[in-house]
């Protein structure tokens, strides 16, 4: 399909070093965790890529609400991001198809150009916030110990035997957090390094998508806490 003239959505958060490179170079490997971001939409989704056709198209297996999915299977665009040795990447793409059963799939063509994208790198401020933690087995309690604009850090109890403990470099995890007076937050995020000591979990991650307003609640939040600490 050949472009619009209307506004694009943005795949890379203000500040960051967006470099294109040829669609080909795409690592959407079967199993790879996605975020998929419907324009207009201030929600975004985890899926799955399930199968491809290089060069035509990419299938995610990913929940979306019957309203969306009913205007995309009539096409439509969507932002994708994924990481990939520890490196975030994105892409536009035209909706081919969108269907419920026999599983909620939704049908994109290939890429022609992706961006990879460099975060900016920023200090983090020390924070101490409840949390929930969301991962392929559910919700877990948190603490986000620090924080940018870009990624944070938490902190969760974890036994060998839980199974957030199978959680690997790589991984997309939501996180779900409450600033105050700057608003409650749930964000996806990719796992950079990971940490286990005395039944104790620790995730350091990049945020794989943020709103504009997502983006300056954390960037007020980070100044107060900069202002009022020592």
């Amino acid at each position: 399909m050949s472009d619009t003239n209307e506004k694009q959505p943005a795949i890379a958060p203000e500040g960051a070093k967006v470099k294109k490179i040829p669609g080909v170079k795409a690592s959407v490997a079967v199993g790879r965790e996605v975020v998929v971001r419907v324009p207009d939409v201030d929600q975004s989704y985890r899926g799955r890529v399930v199968g491809y056709d290089p060069y035509n198209y990419i299938i995610i297996n990913v929940r979306l609400s019957s309203k969306i999915r009913s205007e995309l299977s009539g096409g439509g665009q969507v932002i994708l991001k994924y990481l990939h040795k520890g490196t975030v990447y994105g892409f536009r793409a035209y909706v081919i198809d969108a269907i419920r059963t026999p599983a909620p799939l939704l049908f994109i063509e290939y890429p022609s150009v992706i961006e990879k994208i460099e975060l900016r790198r920023q200090t983090r401020c020390e924070v101490s916030l409840d949390g929930m933690l969301h991962t392929n087995d559910g919700p877990h309690e948190c603490l986000v110990i620090n924080l940018s604009a870009t990624g944070c850090k938490v902190s969760a109890r974890a036994t060998a035997k839980d199974p957030i403990s199978a959680t690997g470099v790589d991984d997309t995890v939501v996180v779900a957090f409450n600033l105050g007076e700057e608003g409650a937050l749930k964000l996806p995020m990719a796992v950079r390094n990971i940490k286990r000591e005395k039944g104790i979990i620790t995730l350091g991650g990049m945020f794989l998508d943020m709103l504009d307003k997502e983006e300056k609640a954390i960037g007020e939040y980070l100044e107060k806490v900069q202002r009022l600490t020592l």
